[in-house]
């Protein structure tokens, strides 16, 4: 998508804009497939992030919050949220490469190699490590979420995972993840997961499917969790409105 117009997008636009642009859309199995090949295959450091409206809005207000977006090598599209804005801005939407789906499915791909699981905090933390052995998976190190960023990139120096998958919430793990890959020299991919260990863990209950199939599992999480998510799903659904409304203007 192009940012070239008469006058200059505000620095808010411009950094939405930029994170935009770098979007992988995928569109069926036979895309996720190769796009896991990639993902396990790496010869580097490599970073897997995604987009929500809640990262929009962060985006939108922290040029170093959008930095770390652009710094990822995977960008890919979560929730419904940025669907309608996708689809406003009249690029292709792709399916939902949610977290809570995708992550569990990236790891089964590293079944037998090292993993190393970052985030949340105990009992969740071990819970989230056993179910992932379950699935099959080699779990070399582990950590809750509220450590010195020191911590894990010494774990990761003495293990040697193939997969990161960080659960701490955004920003916290884009910007340990760009930290991570800037000093870290194996090959290896790292995943910003957010929820996800409190979800392998079944600290959160899953949505129903039927729910999840009508794009609605953001509002069974808001029933669960009022007090926690009010703010982003709602004023932040309203901020977040705001910002494709401008978007769609300035492009």
């Amino acid at each position: 998508m192009s940012t070239t117009m008469e006058a200059p997008l505000l620095p808010g636009l411009w950094s939405v804009s930029a994170v935009i642009s770098k979007l992988e859309t995928v569109g069926n199995d036979a895309e996720e497939a190769a796009l896991i090949g990639r993902i396990t295959s790496t010869d580097r450091p490599l970073i897997v992030s995604f987009i929500n409206q809640h990262t929009f809005n962060l985006a939108f207000h922290s040029s170093e919050f959008a930095g770390c977006l652009l710094n990822s090598d995977i960008l890919l599209r979560d929730g419904v949220g940025m669907e309608v804005c996708l689809t406003t801005l009249q690029r292709a939407v792709g399916r939902n490469m949610n977290g809570t789906d995708f992550i569990p499915r990236l790891a089964a791909a590293f079944a037998g190699r090292p993993i190393a699981l970052f985030g949340t905090t105990e009992p969740w933390t071990s819970r989230a490590v056993a179910a992932l052995q379950e699935m099959g998976c080699f779990i070399v190190s582990s950590m809750d979420g509220f450590r010195p960023d020191t911590d894990y990139i010494d774990a990761i120096a003495r293990t040697t995972p193939g997969l990161v998958i960080l659960a701490m919430g955004s920003p916290r793990q884009e910007m340990l993840a760009d930290r991570i890959a800037s000093v870290v020299t194996h090959p290896l991919a790292v995943v910003n997961g957010g929820a996800i260990a409190d979800f392998l863990a079944q600290r959160f209950e899953r949505a129903p499917l039927w729910m999840r199939r009508a794009r609605c599992e953001w509002l069974f999480r808001l029933l669960l969790e009022p007090r926690r998510l009010w703010r982003r799903y709602l004023l932040g659904g309203i901020t977040f409105a705001w910002h494709v409304v401008q978007l769609r203007i300035a492009l």
